[in-house]
């Protein structure tokens, strides 16, 4: 995530990234993705855990674009995703298809 961030930045590209020492738990990152346009799961391997789970349903029914890193194994978790693209995949579209002002 650290790379992402750092390839984000480089990009002018604004980004919020949840932190392993919240303390708002669940609650700060559901904030997070509220402030989003898009999701990025970063998914080593495919799996995706409870928690990011939860926020995959968040993010859909609050109508975010998900993107993932790797395939989801969940095949109805995986249909709630719009694709499946790499770091820089993904900063390319960001790159190309926000508007100004959300860069």
């Amino acid at each position: 995530m650290e790379y992402i961030a750092h390839k984000l930045g480089e990009k002018n590209i604004a980004y919020v990234m949840p932190e392993s020492k919240d303390n708002r738990g669940i609650r700060g990152c559901l904030r997070k993705i509220d402030d989003s346009d898009v999701v990025y799961i970063v998914n080593p391997d495919g799996y995706v855990g409870r928690s990011v789970s939860v926020d995959i349903g968040y993010a859909y029914a609050k109508n975010k674009r998900m993107y993932a890193m790797y395939p989801i194994d969940d095949p109805p978790v995986a249909n709630l995703i719009s694709g499946v693209m790499a770091p820089d995949e993904l900063i390319e579209l960001l790159r190309t298809n926000l508007p100004d002002k959300k860069r």
